[in-house]
């Protein structure tokens, strides 16, 4: 039996655990939060990210429902690029409860689309220090 895939979901999970977020904002759906504290930038200059989106109402993921979702993302700040390369839905507020949802497949890079809510993470992740 491969133990990989179990190694990956519990460092996932364990990566944020003691996360302090802190809230950027939000509207009529959700509230969106950044671990400001535990971003990270590699020798590559490739900065890293967790952002968790608390909902107001449930929705649905096949015959479950989620109330948050904690995605990780990377930042290329120099070409404004995001992708997202790890994500976890939770039945509870704030990343709590059953975990319903989890994915560590990296997405493509792409652009980051003016005034929308991930120019403004991408704001936080990128700005000097």
């Amino acid at each position: 039996m491969n133990k990989l895939p179990y190694i990956l979901i519990l460092a996932l999970l364990s990566s944020n655990a003691a996360a302090e977020w802190q809230s950027i904002g939000g509207n009529d759906t959700e509230t969106a939060y950044v671990d400001a504290a535990g971003i990270r930038k590699d020798r590559y200059n490739i900065t890293r990210m967790w952002a968790l989106f608390d909902l107001k109402q449930a929705r649905a993921f096949g015959d479950m429902n989620y109330l948050s979702m904690k995605i990780e993302r990377e930042y290329s700040c120099r070409s404004r690029k995001s992708r997202i390369i790890a994500k976890t839905a939770y039945a509870g507020h704030m990343g709590q409860g059953e975990l319903i949802y989890s994915s560590n497949t990296r997405d493509k890079w792409a652009t980051v689309t003016p005034d929308s809510a991930e120019e403004a993470l991408w704001d936080i992740a990128c700005k000097k220090q």
